[in-house]
């Protein structure tokens, strides 16, 4: 058996276990427990000791996870930390920038911060950034791998999918981040997301299914980590995304 076949099932047995539990079952045929293996690392974030009230609403997040000291980004960052060009910047506790590595090859985008994010700081921490981290451990990666960021910087109140208007002011940052950052691929984590980059009206099931590219830039749609907590049964869809963002890295597409 070859090495390459052996690394795919190793990395597929790891996916079921971290979301299926520690037994595979197939009916009719057999049923086994995984091999133990050493559980995905947590992921430290730091927990603020109060929510910024100041009218500028300094955010309390550790500056060097999300600019990574990188001149440019460092920079940006700096520059639009504050802003005030949509309604969300009233009703915001943080200004998520983005969170990872400034030279990273991949970068995930999803649609906007939730109420997790919004208090930290920083993209993904809550539930779903639970699961998007054991998603990261199951193709061998860490947070430390990868950038994250949104489409949007600021949370919608109650979680509600972005107004056309703060797309159009907060798309160009996004812009700048990739522009920075430079990624060989990009990941877009559910629909909104995906609609909004790739300005398609099209479902999910067909953007996952196409083949797509952002500036240049290979671009793979799977689910928002969220929906994966709504409904297990896309798990196993999602996994087939995440293998082409395998075959991607491996430069087999």
């Amino acid at each position: 058996m070859n090495e390459k076949l052996i690394d795919d099932i190793k990395h597929l047995l790891q996916w079921y276990r971290l979301n299926y539990g520690e037994t595979l079952s197939i009916p009719g045929e057999l049923s086994f427990d995984l091999e133990d293996e050493e559980t995905a690392p947590a992921i430290p974030v730091p927990q603020p000791a109060a929510v910024a009230r100041e009218a500028d609403r300094e955010s309390l997040a550790d500056p060097l996870k999300i600019h990574g000291d990188h001149p440019r980004l460092k920079s940006f960052y700096e520059e639009i930390r504050n802003c005030r060009n949509c309604d969300l910047s009233q009703s915001r506790k943080h200004f998520v920038f983005g969170m990872g590595n400034p030279q990273a090859d991949i970068m995930f985008i999803g649609e906007a911060p939730g109420r997790d994010e919004d208090e930290q700081g920083f993209p993904f921490v809550g539930r779903a950034g639970k699961l998007l981290d054991k998603m990261l451990f199951a193709l061998g990666l860490k947070r430390e791998d990868i950038y994250i960021a949104n489409v949007l910087k600021c949370r919608p109140p109650g979680n509600r999918d972005p107004l056309p208007d703060e797309v159009l002011q907060c798309e160009p940052y996004l812009q700048q981040q990739l522009a920075i950052i430079q990624p060989r691929v990009v990941v877009a984590l559910g629909r909104i997301a995906a609609q909004v980059l790739l300005k398609s009206g099209d479902s999910l099931k067909i953007l996952r299914e196409s083949e797509h590219s952002y500036n240049g830039i290979p671009f793979i749609v799977t689910y928002h980590p969220a929906a994966l907590l709504r409904n297990s049964g896309w798990k196993a869809l999602a996994w087939h995304d995440l293998k082409k963002l395998k075959k991607h890295m491996a430069g087999e597409l």
